[in-house]
This record gives structure tokens, sequence and C-alpha cells, in this order.
């Protein structure tokens, strides 16, 4: 769908006055806003109309509640008169304009698209200054994602006839809406390949995705794929465990993003052992330039070493680490029957990532970052993991596996040890991670979890910005003991208390001692379950606002 700015009224026509409720193509409408004072939003571009406006509202008992519509059709006149009578309008309620929040913006715009898109091919609507500059750029990412449709697999489609939206305000928010429009060519990707079956969207299939945005933008996207023999030559066996079980062979895919500087993964690991087993991986990261991120020099040497050191830590990659569990059948520990079907949905976290770095590239924000897709499928076999099985994980340290349903923190925590040679600013981790999750915070929100203030507190400046909320959740020490393991050094679960909070201090674990991390658990967000089952494209608006304001402020 064509959305742009205008700042005009729909154009007078003189074609035939509609008898009735037509889907006629050449129809145009007139969107306006009405509060529940029965204001008349941005009234002062709206003097030609406002005789018919006021008319509509009083013989149609209008009160403006919010999304509370009713159209006249152009209906009122003549042939002789049509000119006076030349748009369609539509009446939409708004509520109490104090109290336009974000979820209150979106089903506005659901209700003006739906209203809309089956008999008009063209609308305006008319906004003036009614929105600020945030509340216009949500408005304009809901209006545009209430335009998707997956529908690849049905025998008929129905195309909408609605094709171009005009949003009447002012110029100064063009940036705002082509910030909105590359958010939602990124979120409608994620979407996509959430939405797709399992027999379709494995591993291969997300590298290959991956792949086909490095071909779309080779001047600020490198890809490298890692396959489970580069993985087991670096000792990611908690990744591995999770991935043996399948005929589908796991990936890890990373994406570089340079939207600021050339950079790399960090030559150096931070063990010797894990030097060495890098050592034998073949085709591996290599260094795209001579700029490595590098940490701050822990002593000052003179001015120059001291800039050079403080240009390199500015140039160092924010990480996304996506969890990328392409179906989960649980393994072994296999799930009921019911709704089964919705753990295609399990990769929703590296959905996002590959989303976000698609719409970074939109935007070609002045960033970097990398992106990690941690994709596995569990499934139950022969060559599973077993409960009780121990296995090592890239750092070293052993993980006593007692519920192979734990599986997307095992795929993370390698992903996370492995992800710390880029030497990030911050790592946000983002998975469809537990069920606890989802009876913590519903469907509303998604749970934060952070080792690091400054990085809490953007994310939920963004979250305020975006209307992609979260809520943040504690990870006391006191917490740990649960994963306390007789055998090993860890287990993968803790019981049946805070099941959220124990798989974020898990994945803690995993973290070096001051980088900045954070985790974000989606599991009652990235996607609608039942009869309209649908991933929802989050946090896709949560990450871009987050990286747009660390941007601004780099």
């Amino acid at each position: 769908m064509n959305i742009q700015l205008t700042q005009s009224l729909p154009k007078t026509h003189t074609q035939k006055i509609l008898k009735k409720e037509a889907k006629s193509k050449d129809a145009d409408c007139l969107v306006v806003l009405i509060d529940d004072k029965k204001n008349i939003l941005a009234e002062s571009v709206l003097s030609d109309y406002q005789t018919r406006i006021e008319q509509l509202i009083e013989v149609s008992h209008f009160n403006g509640k919010a999304c509370e519509t009713v159209a006249d059709y152009a209906l009122a006149g003549d042939k002789k008169t049509t000119k006076q009578n030349p748009v369609q309008l539509l009446l939409v309620g708004v509520g109490s304009v104090d109290k336009l929040s974000h979820s209150v913006l979106q089903k506005i715009a659901n209700t003006i698209y739906q209203s809309t898109q089956k008999r008009v091919d063209s609308i305006t609507v008319a906004l003036g200054d009614t929105l600020e500059e945030n509340q216009f750029g949500q408005f304009a990412l809901n209006l545009l994602a209430a335009t998707y449709r997956f529908d690849k697999y049905k025998s008929e489609q129905n195309t909408p006839v609605l094709t171009d939206v005009y949003l009447l305000a002012d110029k100064s928010l063009q940036a705002s809406l082509e910030f909105a429009q590359a958010v939602f060519t990124g979120q409608s990707l994620t979407r996509d390949v959430a939405n797709e079956p399992g027999n379709i969207c494995f591993p291969a299939y997300m590298a290959e995705q991956a792949q086909e945005l490095a071909k779309t933008y080779p001047d600020l996207l490198k890809v490298t794929v890692l396959g489970e023999k580069e993985m087991s030559a670096l000792g990611m066996h908690c990744f591995l465990a999770v991935a043996q079980g399948s005929t589908k062979e796991g990936k890890l895919v990373l994406m570089e993003y340079q939207g600021k500087s050339a950079f790399s993964a960090h030559a150096d690991t931070h063990t010797d052992k894990t030097a060495t087993n890098s050592a034998k991986v073949t085709g591996g990261l290599k260094a795209l330039a001579d700029k490595l991120p590098t940490k701050k020099a822990t002593k000052k040497t003179d001015k120059n070493s001291d800039a050079n050191a403080q240009t390199a830590n500015n140039d160092a990659p924010i990480v996304l680490v996506g969890k990328g569990v392409t179906f989960d059948s649980g393994g072994i520990s296999i799930k009921p029957g019911a709704a089964m079907d919705e753990m295609k949905f399990d990769m929703g976290g590296s959905a996002s990532v590959l989303g976000t770095i698609k719409a970074l590239c939109e935007a070609r924000l002045p960033i970097n970052v990398v992106g990690a897709l941690a994709c596995a499928e569990n499934m139950p076999s022969g060559d599973a993991t077993r409960p009780g099985d121990i296995v090592k994980a890239m750092n070293g340290k052993s993980v006593e596996i007692l519920n192979t349903d734990a599986e997307g923190r095992l795929v993370l925590a390698d992903t996370l040890c492995y992800v710390q040679r880029y030497q990030p600013k911050a790592i946000i981790d983002v998975a469809t991670l537990t069920g606890a999750c989802v009876v913590a915070l519903g469907h509303v929100r998604s749970a934060v979890f952070s080792n690091d203030e400054d990085v809490l507190f953007d994310l939920e400046n963004a979250s305020n910005l975006s209307g992609d909320l979260i809520w943040h959740m504690p990870m006391d020490d006191e917490y740990q003991a649960q994963l306390d393991s007789p055998i090993a050094d860890m287990q993968n679960i803790g019981g049946k208390g805070a099941g959220a909070v124990t798989a974020a201090c898990f994945l803690s674990r995993f973290v070096e001692e001051g980088q900045a991390w954070a985790h974000l658990d989606i599991a009652g967000t990235a996607w609608n379950s039942g009869q309209n089952k649908a991933a929802t494209g989050r946090p896709v608006p949560l990450f871009m606002q987050y990286l747009k304001n660390s941007a601004n402020m780099a």
C-alpha cells in the first residue's frame, strides 16, 4: 500500500453520486476524526466540509467514542449538485484526545483500514496538528501494519481495493513517516518468516533469508553462517544438544550491519581453550576492515591513544541475539498435542532480529549492529538429547539437561558466548522462552531482564516511545540457587517457581562480568493464538526505536 503525506484535501470530481454502499474502484474517501466531545479534529483544514460533517454527526447521533464510525457515501445531492458533495466522508471516533495511547491509536488505525479497504481505492486522513510526532509515527506504522496479509497458501485471495493512503499533516513529519515505513518493512519480514510452517521454515531457510538480505544491501550487510561442524569445533555443545535430534542441521547466522563503520569479531577470544577451538574453524568470520571494536584502555597513555580507544568503543556494535527454534516439539520431553502447531512460532526471536536488520537497512541508521540467529529444530529421535544428559557449553561450563523442552536457553547460551568476541556495547537477546512469562504478563508486555541500568533505561524509553511495551522483571542472586546441580555446574531448569526469572538467570551465567546485557522474553507477545493465530512482528518496533535513539546519542 502506498502511504504519503499531503497538504491538500481530495480533489473534487463529477462522477455519478453513489446510490448505495457500492465498491467503486474510483472512489475517494475523506476520513475525519471526532473526539468524544464531538469536536472535529483538524477542523481548520476542513472548512469546506464542516457543514456536511456537522450534519452527519447530528443525523447519525455520532458520539465520537473510540473506533465509532459512520459514513455518508456522498449520497447527498443529485447530478446537478454533485460538485457540492464529491467525496465520501467517514467519521471515526477517537474518544478522549488526552488518552490517545498506542493501543488506542492501533485500534483507530485498524478501524480506518477495515472500514475502507473493500470499497474505496484512496483515502485521505485529516490529522492536521492533532498528533505529536511520536503519536504520528505510531499511527502511521499501525495503519501500515493493518494492511499486512499472509494468505499465500490460500487458493482464493481477496485483494483489497484500497491502495493509496494520504495523511494530511505537516511536512515536518516526513522523516517520521519514512521511519515508520522502514519499520513496517522489517516487521512484515518478521511476520512472514514466523508465519511460515515448519516444513518450509527450518534453520537453512533462515540462513537463506539472511543471505538474501546481504545481496539486497551489499553496502551495509555482511552475513556469515556457521554449521554444526564449525559449532562443534568451537565447543558449542549446548547448541548442538538441541539440534542433534533433527535431520535439519542447526545454523548460527551472523549478520553484520555496518551503518557507521567497518568492524568484525575480535580475533582474540577470552580463554586459551576457545582460542584453540576457534583456530580449527574454517571459513569463520574475517575482518571486514582494520578497525576493530576494542574495550576502553585500563591505562591512559596519551591523548591520541585515549581518543582512538574512545572512537573504537563508539564504533563497537550492539548485538541482537534471537532464539530460532524453527519448530519445538519439546524433544524427548515432548509437548502435549493441543496447539503444538503453534510451536512453529518458537523462532519468533530470530524472526524479529532478521526483521530488525531489514528495517535498519531500509532506514540506514548510522550505527553498527550484529544480528545473531540461533537456529535449530527441536525434535525427538534416536539421536535426540535425553533428560539427564550433561553437555559443555562454549565457555567450558557443564549443563545437566533435565528437560529437553527448556531448549531455547541452550542455543542462546552458546550464542551469547560467541558474540562477546565482538566486544559489543550491549547484547540484547530475544526469545519466546517461557510459558511462565505468559502467566506473569499475559500478551500485553514483553518481559525484560538486565544486568545494566543504562541498557534497561534505554529499552524502557524506547518502549514508551514505540508503544511496543516491556516490563522490568527481577533477577536477584537468590534465584540462582534454583539452578544448582549436584553433578554439573548447573541444570537447565529451576523448578516450578519463577520460571521466567530462572531462565534469565541461566542465560546470565554465559555473559561475562562487565558486559552490558538484557534478555527479552516475548513468549506472550510474539504471536496471537487460536483461530486467528499469526505472528505479531514484535519487538521490531521496540528494537528500531532503541537503535534509533542509540544512533542519535552516539
